[in-house]
């Protein structure tokens, strides 16, 4: 199979019925009916459920992950040899005519809606194939409909192996995730209820979780509540007057290896511990930090591995206060 080819599906006659796939993304109907051969990865959450599919000698570049700003790789992340280029930011359209990708994996709404970068009908005119997460459908500033669940992101992942007809993978990942979800549960039953607040990046107006991603699925897993869950944004930018306001039992701070200030957890600690505002705040005196890789924080097959981080470190905070 030499590529894929993507028509928006209007109802024109389908290709191969053994090779055919129609699929519902984003509120569209697509077809496929070839494997992905060359694929484009946007973002670091679509490139873990790729590798978690053993896809990745198909990827031929990443955009928005580099292996050395990954401070808990995954075992599929470890595991890849890839050969991929890595870019910080995305192709334009004449580079993805000269490279030729078939398909596109993204789990970023701004990359297929940005006037950097060709959207999903020019790209299906060019031949390219694509597929947006669904979790990120509206992007991550827009509100969401539901708090995501496990079955949302193994839907996902199940919906790309699909594309590449790797079902039964998948099913074998799901498997072992499934169990590794079930044996974190028990383990967070001894755990208390905090109140807690996620912070991704932003120092003077931080972007901190909002009750719909990724993180909010993984407080409501160890029994805690989030103290911004009734923000139905993934990711709101919200004052740190407010923040300090609601007095969260802990911060758990995203560290991102990207450059930027305020991105690293050292950063943010930083920060937190010289601006009188937040210095004041019980949790920063205690230092009641958790820290996990920035990576975590968006839905992919890595979510139920940051659930094992987030319970061993909660752990130690909890051990600590008896």
């Amino acid at each position: 199979m030499r590529g894929l080819r993507l028509l928006l599906y209007i109802g024109l006659v389908a290709a191969s019925p053994a090779r055919a796939l129609t699929l519902t993304n984003c509120g569209q109907q697509w077809l496929f009916d070839k494997v992905p051969q060359r694929t484009l990865v946007y973002t670091h959450s679509a490139l873990e459920n790729l590798l978690a599919l053993g896809a990745g000698p198909a990827i031929m570049a990443v955009v928005g992950y580099r292996p050395d700003q990954d401070t808990a790789p995954s075992p599929w992340t470890s595991a890849a040899r890839l050969t991929a280029r890595y870019d910080p930011a995305p192709w334009s359209g004449e580079a993805l005519l000269a490279a030729r990708p078939d398909f596109i994996y993204s789990a970023s709404y701004y990359w297929f809606n940005s006037p950097e970068t060709p959207d999903r009908r020019r790209l299906a005119r060019w031949g390219i194939a694509t597929w947006l997460a669904a979790s990120d459908c509206q992007g991550q500033q827009s509100q969401s409909a539901r708090p995501l669940t496990y079955d949302d992101i193994f839907s996902e992942f199940r919906h790309v192996a699909a594309i590449y007809h790797a079902s039964p993978r998948a099913e074998q990942v799901i498997t072992g995730l499934e169990k590794q979800l079930t044996a974190s549960r028990r383990a967070a039953q001894h755990l208390p209820a905090l109140r807690m607040m996620w912070w991704y990046s932003g120092l003077n107006i931080p972007y901190v979780a909002g009750g719909y991603g990724a993180p909010a699925l993984l407080t409501r897993t160890v029994g805690s509540s989030n103290i911004f869950a009734a923000i139905r944004e993934r990711w709101p930018a919200v004052s740190w007057e407010v923040i300090a306001a609601r007095q969260p039992d802990v911060l758990v701070l995203g560290d991102l290896r990207r450059g930027a200030p305020g991105d690293s957890a050292a950063d943010k600690i930083a920060f937190l511990e010289r601006n009188p505002l937040t210095a004041g705040m019980q949790a920063v005196r205690q230092r009641r930090y958790i820290i996990l890789p920035g990576y975590d924080m968006d839905p992919s097959v890595r979510t139920v591995l940051a659930l094992g981080r987030l319970i061993t470190q909660l752990d130690t905070l909890h051990t600590e206060d008896n």
